[in-house]
């Protein structure tokens, strides 16, 4: 889906990092990590939901209730 000139992706997974306007989000999704370009604004985040977007796309990412942090998930090389 596009809004305006911009692509809006929905997602469901976790965020590797937090995120911050300036970086780049590393989100790990169907069992795939996607980084993305850099932030250019944080819209809102909620206990379920986190709305971010860079240049050319508007993410929302569902994080749900039932997700756990991904530091555990991974090995710490692949967080280097």
């Amino acid at each position: 889906m596009t809004l305006g000139t911009k692509e809006v992706r929905t997602l469901t997974g976790i965020l590797l990092r937090p995120l911050a306007v300036g970086s780049k989000a590393v989100i790990v999704h169907q069992g795939k990590i996607t980084r993305t370009a850099r932030i250019m604004a944080i819209h809102h985040r909620t206990a379920g939901e986190v709305c971010f977007e860079t240049l050319d796309t508007r993410y929302y990412l569902l994080t749900g209730p039932d997700f756990e942090p991904a530091v555990s998930a991974f090995p710490a090389a692949l967080a280097a």
